[in-house]
């Protein structure tokens, strides 16, 4: 309170809450988290922390402070309870789930569409290159800046590859790999996510669309409308969707099928 003006709520995760804060000395606006303090939530500031990639929300400043939450059982009642608050960059766009809606209708979204899902991919080879997995890969947890950049955030979940026995069920159930229900799994985890993620990029469906397609599609059974459309991304993203995690590629082979597929050219054209 003695650093930010107009504070004011953003956004509610699983995990905690997001406010909108501008600092009274650099009159720069920010995104900042607020979680109750424990243990494991000093991960998500340690590794955040590292990482510094322009598809990566960017990490400022954390501190601990004392703030009313409100309890569990009652939403009237609040608790003072020790938080941990993650001080980051805002992006103005709000989420990808958001911009999926607002542009579905626009005639250029599937070019616009490609490029974001470039972008995630970038992100995402990133995090693995540092060893990471991020647990919660999804539109929500995807965010764009006012420059149009995606920024992949809410590393709430994040766990290190090399950290042994990983906790069971982590993760938004409707993107979570079949593996995840287990407590011994990778990076590959993040692939099948992305895979969904990619076709509700391309597919664009609302809410209510989705929910009556999304079993069939985990199991990568796609819509005849959907592979007609997108004949050469579909075995692709059939493959980031395997039930065996071994059969998924890589965040960088996917990269270098974009890379190919560019040259080709033919890409564009069927985009058009």
């Amino acid at each position: 309170l003695e650093s930010f003006k107009n504070i004011e709520p953003i956004g509610e995760g699983g995990f905690g809450n997001v406010f909108k804060a501008t600092g009274k000395l650099d009159e720069r606006t920010y995104a900042v988290k607020r979680v109750e303090f424990a243990n494991n939530v000093k991960r998500e500031v340690k590794e955040l922390a590292r990482l510094d990639h322009e598809n990566i929300v960017r990490y400022y400043f954390s501190w601990k402070g004392c703030d009313r939450v409100p309890s569990p059982d009652s939403g009237q009642k609040s608790d003072e309870v020790l938080c941990l608050f993650i001080q980051m960059e805002l992006c103005e766009q709000g989420t990808l789930e958001n911009w999926i809606e607002k542009n579905r209708k626009d005639r250029k979204y599937h070019e616009m569409a490609q490029n974001k899902f470039l972008q995630i991919l970038k992100g995402v080879e990133y995090i693995h290159s540092k060893e990471l997995i991020h647990r919660d890969l999804k539109p929500q947890n995807i965010f764009i800046s006012h420059e149009d950049k995606i920024k992949i955030g809410d590393f709430g979940l994040v766990t290190s590859v090399t950290s042994g026995t990983r906790s069971q069920e982590r993760g938004t159930e409707l993107y979570m790999a079949p593996e995840q229900v287990g407590d011994t799994y990778g990076k590959e985890v993040d692939i099948y996510a992305l895979g969904l993620t990619w076709f509700e990029i391309l597919s664009a469906c609302s809410r209510h669309e989705r929910s009556k397609i999304w079993r069939d599609v985990r199991e990568g059974k796609f819509p005849d409308s959907f592979t007609n459309q997108f004949p050469i991304e579909v075995p692709i993203i059939k493959k980031m969707l395997s039930r065996d995690p071994s059969g998924r590629c890589s965040a960088s082979q996917i990269l270098d099928f974009f890379k190919s597929v560019d040259k080709d050219n033919s890409f564009k054209t069927h985009t058009q």
